[in-house]
């Protein structure tokens, strides 16, 4: 495949992923009644990427770099850590917002939330393939193709995966989740964290050559802090725990994600180092 119809793949694909969202906003106008959060125009926005990825590599020919298989050998780490790095996270910021006053958690027992937190999590398991196998399926691999440094990498992904949801923000979200932020508030506050958050998702997909991971991290976004916080509020904060403790949001969150992903990027190029360390060796070996 030519230069120009990779780039030209990649910017219709960008195209497609930006309007599939006013593309529901406009079916959803046209049919009265559609449920809350549930309507027919969410799920185009949610299935419009994945699709359109589909029929490129169909039409292209284009499989090798979807990141389809699990790749499991060598690799358990990476999906323990991408099991755990919410979780894990969630609690000492949490248990650091408790130690400042700065939050609140409902009394609450284990064999209540624990069932909800699983069910979440199996369920955003199954929604985020739609979202991964776009964002890292095709948009990052296609994105390091145009021989992007990392830095253009990670912002340029993390910002189409925040523009994305826009529609969501000011259209599909019921109005009691902006009791405290702005719907354009929360448009801002997901570029910052998605362009944040890309550093962790692109590492653990170029380091592992799979979508799987990504997948299992984002649903355990979606399936504890978000769950615990935004959809069942059993964690509350105080304006100023939400702007440096909120372990979505948090400052302080923020950046300890951008540290873990960072760390990831390390391991990842001493690995490629090393790999293209043995290649030279080896054709040195080859020509002697």
């Amino acid at each position: 495949m030519s230069a120009t119809r990779r780039k030209f793949s990649l910017i219709l694909f960008i195209v497609v992923v930006l309007a599939s969202g006013w593309i529901g906003v406009l079916v959803d106008s046209k049919l009265p009644e559609q449920p809350e959060e549930n309507s027919l125009g969410m799920g185009l926005w949610l299935i419009l990427p994945i699709i359109t990825m589909l029929v490129l590599r169909l039409v292209n020919r284009d499989w090798k770099d979807i990141g389809i298989l699990p790749n499991f050998k060598g690799n358990m780490k990476w999906y323990g850590a991408a099991f755990a790095i919410y979780p894990v996270m969630t609690i000492i910021i949490v248990a650091l917002a408790l130690l400042f006053n700065s939050a609140n958690i409902l009394d609450v027992k284990m064999n209540s939330i624990l069932p909800l937190i699983a069910i979440s999590i199996a369920g955003n398991f199954i929604k985020n393939i739609f979202e991964e196998f776009a964002w890292r399926g095709y948009l990052t691999p296609k994105l390091i193709e145009l021989k992007l440094n990392d830095w253009m990498l990670y912002l340029v992904s993390g910002l189409i995966w925040a523009l994305w949801h826009v529609a969501y923000y000011m259209v599909f979200l019921p109005d009691h989740y902006f009791e405290t932020t702005s719907r354009m508030g929360f448009v801002l506050t997901g570029c910052v964290l998605m362009v944040a958050w890309s550093v962790m998702y692109v590492e653990i997909y170029r380091l592992t050559k799979s979508v799987w991971p990504c997948v299992l991290m984002h649903a355990m976004e979606d399936g504890v802090p978000t769950l615990l916080l935004s959809v069942q509020g059993v964690i509350t904060l105080t304006k100023t725990g939400e702007l440096w403790l909120s372990p979505t949001t948090g400052i302080i969150t923020t950046i300890l994600f951008v540290g873990f992903g960072l760390w990831i990027r390390s391991v990842r190029i001493k690995r490629d180092n090393r790999v293209n360390a043995g290649i030279l060796n080896d054709n040195n070996a080859v020509k002697i």
